[in-house]
C-alpha cells in the first residue's frame, strides 16, 4: 500500500494516489530517453562535421585558397596586350577591301560598210562566194591573212569566213590578231588560180565562234554536204525512199549507182545506158545523159558539195587507148564536160571536197598504180598535194544525211586513190 504523502527530512510531497505516482515515474522515464538520444545525435554529428574538416583539409593544398598574387608589372603588360588587340579588332571591322574588276578588251570586229560584202571560202577574190554580209551588221574577227588584206570571222554557226579588208570597217584591232594557216577547208584554190602565198596543209585550231555575233540567217547557210550531221544520227536510205521505189520499177536494167543531193531532195541514178535526176517523192524525172556512139555510162555517181554538179565515170566507145573519163553536168543548166586528163592517162574515182573540187585517179594501165589529181570545175587539174577535207564518198551519199567525209594526207603509208575510201 503506498501513502499517499512521501516524507523526507526536508519536507513532505504530496504525490496523490497510487495511478498517479506510476504516472509521473513513466514520464520522468520517457524524459530521460528522449534526453539521451538527442546527447547521442548531437555528439555523432559533431564527429562527422569534425572528420569531414579534417578530409577537406587534407585534400585541399593550403596555398589555393590564396589568390594567386600578381605583380603590377604583369597587370600593365595585360593591359597593353588587351589595348593592342581592340585596335586590330577595330582595324578589321573598318577596313573596307576594294577589289577593282579587270575590264575585258573589246573584240576586233568588222563592219559592212557598203550594201552587203562577198563572204568567201578563201583570202582572195579566186574563192567561191559562201554567204554575204548585210550593210552595218558586224563579226568578229578572229584571224588575217598574212598580207593583211583580208580578216577571217566566225559567224553565229560555227562557219568561217574571209572578208575583204578594203569592203569593211575595222573596230579594236590589236596585236594579238593571228596570221591564219588557212584550212583545206577554207582556201583551197582552184589548180589554175594564182598562188595566195598561204600553205594549205594545215589546220586551225583554237577557234571558238562567238555566241553574241550578229548574223542574219540569210548571210551564212551552212554549208551543204559534208561534214553534215554526226556521224550516229538518224539517216534513211536511198533506195528505201517512194521515188526510188517508184521509179526503178519502170526500169529495164538495174540501177549501178544512185545517191542523195546535199538537201536530200533528189536522188541521182545511172543504170548503165542513162544518168537521171529524181526528186525524193518520185513526182519529177530528169534525163541528163543517155548512153550514144562517144561514151558508155559507167556509174560512180557523186554530187558537189553546193548541190550545182554531178560527176560521174564514163568510158570512150571509139578505139582507144586511155579510154575512162571523169564527167560533170552542170545541174542548172544540163551542160556537161570532162576533166583533161593528164597526158597518156585515164581518170577514175571522183570525189569531192569539202570545198568544191575533184580528186580523182590518174593511171596509164593499172588503176592500183595510178596518183591522186585534184581538178577544179572547168576540167583544168594537177597532182594533189597537202591535206585536203573530204566530203561525202559514193557510199556515203546513199544516206540522207550524208555520212561525214574525212582528212586526207597526200603521201601517207596509204594508197594513192585511198581518198576514195570512207
Amino acid at each position: 500500500m503506498i501513502h499517499p504523502f512521501w516524507r523526507s527530512k526536508t519536507g513532505q510531497i504530496i504525490i496523490g494516489s497510487c495511478g498517479t505516482q506510476v504516472g509521473m515515474v513513466m514520464t520522468f522515464g520517457t524524459l530521460f530517453v528522449i534526453l539521451a538520444f538527442c546527447a547521442i545525435c548531437a555528439s555523432t554529428n559533431l564527429a562527422s562535421l569534425s572528420l569531414m574538416q579534417q578530409i577537406e583539409a587534407e585534400a585541399t593544398p593550403q596555398d589555393a585558397a590564396q589568390p594567386p598574387s600578381t605583380s603590377p608589372e604583369e597587370i600593365d603588360l595585360l593591359r597593353v596586350k588587351l589595348g593592342s588587340l581592340a585596335e586590330k579588332v577595330n582595324a578589321v571591322q573598318y577596313t573596307t577591301i576594294v577589289v577593282t574588276p579587270t575590264p575585258t578588251p573589246p573584240r576586233p570586229m568588222i563592219t559592212a560598210q557598203t550594201d552587203a560584202i562577198n563572204l568567201r571560202s578563201g583570202p582572195d577574190t579566186i574563192y567561191p562566194k559562201i554567204g554575204r554580209l548585210p550593210r552595218g551588221e558586224s563579226l568578229q574577227i578572229v584571224g588575217r591573212s598574212g598580207d593583211g588584206g583580208w580578216w577571217l570571222v566566225s559567224a553565229p554557226n560555227g562557219q568561217f569566213a574571209w572578208a575583204a579588208n578594203d569592203a569593211v570597217v575595222t573596230a579594236h584591232l590589236d596585236n594579238s590578231i593571228p596570221v591564219v594557216t588557212i584550212p583545206a577547208l577554207l582556201v583551197q584554190a582552184s589548180a589554175n588560180s594564182p598562188s595566195t602565198g598561204v600553205s594549205t596543209g594545215a589546220v586551225v585550231a583554237d577557234f571558238v565562234p562567238p555566241a553574241e555575233a550578229a548574223l542574219p540567217a540569210s548571210s551564212l547557210p551552212q554549208p551543204a554536204g559534208s561534214p553534215t550531221a554526226a556521224a550516229n544520227a538518224s539517216r534513211r536510205y536511198v533506195q528505201d525512199t517512194l521515188g526510188y521505189k517508184q521509179f526503178v520499177r519502170r526500169l529495164l536494167l538495174p540501177t549501178v549507182s544512185e545517191s542523195y543531193s546535199p538537201d536530200g531532195q533528189q536522188i541521182a541514178i545511172t543504170e548503165r545506158i542513162k544518168l537521171y535526176t529524181i526528186t525524193a517523192d518520185g513526182g519529177t524525172v530528169r534525163t541528163l545523159l543517155a548512153d550514144d556512139d562517144t561514151i558508155t555510162l559507167i556509174g560512180g555517181v557523186v554530187w558537189s558539195p553546193d548541190g550545182q554538179y554531178l560527176a560521174f565515170v564514163a568510158d570512150k566507145v571509139a578505139d582507144c587507148q586511155y579510154c575512162r573519163q571523169v564527167g560533170l553536168v552542170r545541174l542548172s543548166n544540163g551542160d556537161i564536160s570532162y576533166l583533161e586528163p593528164p597526158p597518156s592517162s585515164s581518170v577514175d574515182r571522183p570525189r569531192w571536197t569539202q570545198d568544191g573540187r575533184l580528186l580523182v585517179t590518174s593511171f596509164s594501165d593499172d588503176l592500183a598504180e595510178g596518183a591522186a589529181y585534184i581538178y577544179d570545175t572547168t576540167g583544168q587539174g594537177q597532182p594533189a598535194t597537202g591535206t585536203y577535207i573530204l566530203s561525202a564518198s559514193h557510199d556515203g551519199q546513199k544516206w540522207f544525211p550524208w555520212l561525214p567525209g574525212a582528212v586526207w594526207q597526200v603521201g601517207s603509208a596509204a594508197p594513192p586513190d585511198s581518198y576514195y575510201e570512207e
